[in-house]
C-alpha cells in the first residue's frame, strides 16, 4: 500500500498556483526527468490513472489559503476553498482525501472556526498552515495557538508548510520554530512539509526529542543532502517519516521510483509509504 502524504490533482484551482515553467524547473532540480501528462493537460482522469499505474492508492491532497508572494520570483496566490476539497473526497472515495487550507490571518475566513467546520462539516482530516508566507513569521507565533488548540480538540494533524520556499527567506522553516510547538503541544501530531529543508539535522532532532513530529520530505529526499533524511529514517526516525510525491513537481510514478532507489530498508519502506500515515490519518 503507498500513501501519498503531498499531491495537488489537477484541478483548476491548483493549476492556476502551480505555473508550468516554476513546476517543471523545480522538479528537475530534484531529479525529475518527466512531467505529468495529467498536469499539461489539466486531466483528472489521466490523474487517476497515474495514482493506479504508480501503486498509490490513497493521495492526500493539501488545500491551500495564501497570499501572492515575491521569492526571487513571483510566487501566485491560491485561495482554494476547502468546498472543492471536500468535494473531491465524495468524487473518488478512499481514493483522495484532503487537508483544509487554513488562512491563519482570518482573513479569507475565521481560522478557528473554519478548521472546526472543515473537520466536522466537511469531513477533512487535517489542516494545512503557511505561517511564513501568510504571517511572516514561523509556525510558533501565538496568532496560531487558538488553531492548534482546535485541533488538539479534533485530535486531527497540522501539516506545516516548510522548505526554501516556505516564507520571505528560509529562516521561515527552522525546526526551531517545531520544537517550541511541539513543546507546547505534545499531544498535537504536527507533520513538517518538505521537511524543513535544508535544515535537515535540525528537523532530525526536534523529531527525535518529540514523538509527535512527523518528516515529510517529498521532492527533497532527492535534493543535495536528503541522503540524512534516509540515515534517519532508516534509524531511530523510521516510525516518523511520511512518503509524499510532491506532485505536480514529480509525477507520481516517478516519485515512486525515485524512492525505491533511495536506499531505505524494506520495513522502513513499508512504514514510509504507508504505515506510519495510517496511524496518523486513522486509517
Amino acid at each position: 500500500m503507498i500513501i501519498d502524504m503531498r499531491c495537488r490533482p489537477p484541478l483548476k484551482e491548483f493549476l492556476a498556483y502551480f505555473d508550468v515553467d516554476r513546476t517543471v524547473w523545480t522538479g528537475k532540480r530534484a531529479g525529475a526527468k518527466t512531467v505529468s501528462k495529467a498536469f499539461l493537460t489539466a486531466s483528472m482522469d489521466l490523474f487517476m490513472q497515474e495514482m493506479d499505474e504508480a501503486r498509490i492508492d490513497v493521495g492526500v491532497v493539501l488545500g491551500r489559503n495564501s497570499p501572492e508572494v515575491f521569492l526571487g520570483r513571483k510566487f501566485n496566490a491560491a485561495y482554494i476553498r476547502n468546498e472543492i476539497l471536500a468535494e473531491l473526497q465524495v468524487k473518488y472515495p478512499g481514493r483522495l482525501i484532503a487537508f483544509a487550507g487554513i488562512d491563519p490571518t482570518s482573513t479569507v475566513h475565521d481560522a478557528v472556526q473554519e478548521t472546526e467546520r472543515s473537520i466536522r462539516e466537511l469531513g477533512l482530516k487535517g489542516i494545512f498552515l503557511e505561517p511564513g508566507r501568510s504571517l511572516g513569521t514561523g509556525p510558533d507565533d501565538a496568532r496560531l495557538f487558538p488553531i492548534y488548540d482546535k485541533c488538539v480538540e479534533l485530535d486531527v494533524p497540522v501539516n506545516l508548510m516548510g522548505g526554501p520556499f516556505g516564507g520571505l527567506d528560509i529562516d521561515a522553516g527552522n525546526p526551531l520554530y517545531v520544537d517550541r510547538v511541539a513543546t507546547r503541544y505534545p499531544q498535537l501530531k504536527l507533520i513538517c512539509g518538505h521537511g524543513c529543508y535544508p535544515h535537515i539535522q535540525e528537523i532530525v532532532g526536534v523529531a527525535f526529542k518529540h514523538p509527535n513530529v512527523y518528516v515529510s520530505p517529498d521532492l527533497y529526499m532527492f535534493a543535495p543532502g536528503g541522503k540524512d533524511y534516509v540515515e534517519a529514517a532508516n534509524g531511530a526516525l523510521a516510525d516518523q517519516f511520511l512518503f509524499g510525491s510532491c506532485y505536480p513537481f514529480i509525477a507520481l510514478g516517478e516519485a515512486v521510483e525515485m524512492t525505491g532507489r533511495l536506499g531505505l530498508n524494506k520495513d522502513v519502506l513499508e512504514r514510509y509509504f504507508s504505515g506510519n500515515a495510517r496511524k496518523i490519518l486513522g486509517l
